[in-house]
């Protein structure tokens, strides 16, 4: 792992040899396929069957599988996720008020008019509110931030996806982020941050309306 946090292995590359690896880290081979086991199930590693381990694109939806697959087993997660996110994007929307310009604000805009277009394309939609999101977070100007922010947003995919499916979702978020994007435009770091803070309140409760409503929960999260 020290190899790819240093930048000294990139996404696409290829891992030296075990006994290369046990030779460098002077520990044995199992113990090194043990490690080169763990960072597999974790996505930052592919084993290929006769063909060495490679880095892989580390990509965020990959890399949170394992907490993902926590979080569906947790009967507690989403209320203690959303609890997070409204902390964390609510300065985060603060934050992109005291740096948001025209620029900015007629992109936002933009995306919310094509969230209006898509409601009923569920991956679209969410393609598009993840966007919005994101962008609005590196407007921030706090990259620690918005990683945070981004994680929980992947984490929380398949749980918004269940609301949105249910037609319970959409609108109402629209709403929201025309809301907040006039938060933004007036430079009210105040009201961005208490519209970001409702928004995340009320994504909650349509989320969890929608997973109290399904047949068998727990079976639709894993």
């Amino acid at each position: 792992m020290s190899f790819v946090t240093a930048g000294r292995l990139k996404p696409g590359d290829k891992l030296p040899s075990e006994r290369d690896l046990a030779e460098r880290f002077s520990v044995s081979r199992p113990t090194v396929r043990e490690a080169m086991r763990a960072l597999s199930v974790l996505g930052v590693l592919e084993v290929r069957h006769g063909g060495g381990a490679f880095v892989t694109a580390l990509d965020a939806t990959e890399l949170l599988k394992p907490l993902n697959f926590f979080l569906s087993l947790s009967d507690v997660s989403v209320e203690k996720l959303y609890d997070a996110r409204m902390l964390i994007e609510g300065e985060l929307c603060a934050l992109a008020a005291d740096n948001a310009d025209e620029a900015l604000c007629a992109e936002l805009d933009a995306m919310i008019g094509r969230q209006v277009e898509v409601m009923t394309d569920i991956d679209a939609y969410l393609a598009l509110d993840s966007a919005f999101h994101e962008r609005m977070a590196v407007a921030s100007g706090n990259p620690f931030l918005t990683r945070a922010a981004q994680s929980m947003n992947v984490l929380g995919i398949e749980f918004r996806r269940a609301s949105a499916e249910a037609g319970q979702a959409q609108r109402q978020s629209i709403e929201d982020h025309r809301t907040i994007l006039k938060a933004l435009r007036a430079g009210d770091s105040d009201a961005a941050r208490a519209a970001m803070r409702d928004h995340m309140r009320q994504v909650y409760t349509t989320t969890r309306r929608a997973l109290d409503n399904l047949p068998s929960t727990r079976s639709k999260e894993v």
